[in-house]
C-alpha cells in the first residue's frame, strides 16, 4: 500500500508530466499515477478522496491510450483537472 505523501509524489509528477510534451516518458509516467491510484481506492472510505482518485482511473486513460502525438485536447484538459483535484485532496488528507 502506498502512503499518502507517496501517492502525492506521483500525483505532482503526473501534473508535470501532462503540463509538458506528452512524449512516451511523460505517458508511462502517467500511467504508473493511475495505477497508483487506482489501487489506492480500495483502501479508500467515501468522500473527495476517493472520487479523485475514481476520476484518474476515468480521465487519464484516453491520454494514456492514445498514439503519440493524438490525444484530443478536450481530454487533456479533463486529465489536467483530474490531477488538480487529486493533488488538492491528497494535500488535504496530510494536512488532517
Amino acid at each position: 500500500m502506498t502512503s499518502i505523501e507517496e501517492e502525492l509524489v506521483f500525483a505532482r509528477q503526473a501534473k508535470a508530466a501532462i503540463e509538458g510534451k506528452l512524449t512516451e516518458q511523460a505517458i508511462e509516467v502517467l500511467r504508473e499515477a493511475t495505477r497508483t491510484a487506482m489501487e489506492q481506492v480500495v483502501f479508500s472510505g467515501e468522500g473527495p478522496l476517493r472520487d479523485a482518485r475514481n476520476n484518474i482511473g476515468f480521465l487519464l486513460p484516453p491520454v494514456t491510450g492514445a498514439p503519440e502525438g493524438q490525444q484530443k485536447q478536450d481530454d487533456i484538459d479533463d486529465a489536467k483537472s483530474a490531477i488538480e483535484f487529486w493533488i488538492e485532496e491528497l494535500e488535504a488528507s496530510t494536512a488532517e
